[in-house]
């Protein structure tokens, strides 16, 4: 095998030395920088270089803080220690008391009454159209030798059936009933 020696054994200052040790090494790196100046400026503008300059930026824009460095009591109430909870110590309300959240903030729920009118038969007929023109095109697949026409007679229903759905409908201003409805819907 070969023995690995040093090249730079005889150039390396020695730290084992007294109080000017730490002199020595800076003037060895003074010196190593003066003889090497256009080496390290070729590196610092290297592709290299600006690469792992965009890496070390974007490293230091990620999060500050991860939520594995906060405990619990950042998200819940931790008046009582960790160690001294207990599975039943929850004290908020639960969903299921809805009816005495409800009562003790006084909030007046009226549960939605929604009213089914009468159905446009205009509308009904483009529902139907629609549906049975998307089924007679998935239908006709299955039957080879009068796909082009099925498809043919399916996709104009299918089209007829959406457009006339589309035309019907009422957009958001003209459904509103006051000036207070906001438009929300359940």
């Amino acid at each position: 095998m070969t023995d690995l020696n040093n090249s730079n054994a005889g150039e390396r200052p020695d730290s084992t030395a007294g109080d000017g040790a730490g002199d020595d090494l800076d003037s060895a790196w003074a010196s190593f920088e003066q003889a090497h100046a256009d080496d390290l400026k070729d590196v610092e503008h290297s592709r290299s270089a600006r690469r792992f300059e965009k890496h070390a930026q974007r490293k230091e824009k990620e999060a500050l803080l991860s939520v594995k460095d906060l405990d619990n009591g950042a998200f819940v109430d931790d008046m009582v220690p960790l160690h001294q909870r207990g599975p039943r110590d929850h004290t908020s309300s639960s969903w299921l008391d809805t009816d005495d959240v409800m009562d003790r903030y006084g909030d007046d729920f009226v549960p939605p009454n929604p009213q089914i009118g009468p159905i446009q038969a205009s509308k009904l007929v483009f529902w139907v159209l629609l549906v049975a023109g998307i089924l007679g095109v998935i239908a006709s697949v299955f039957i080879p030798a009068l796909a082009a026409v099925l498809g043919t007679v399916f996709g104009v229903c299918a089209l007829i059936g959406g457009a006339g759905l589309i035309v019907q409908h009422k957009g958001h201003t003209q459904t509103r009933n006051g000036y207070t409805d906001d438009g929300a819907r359940v």
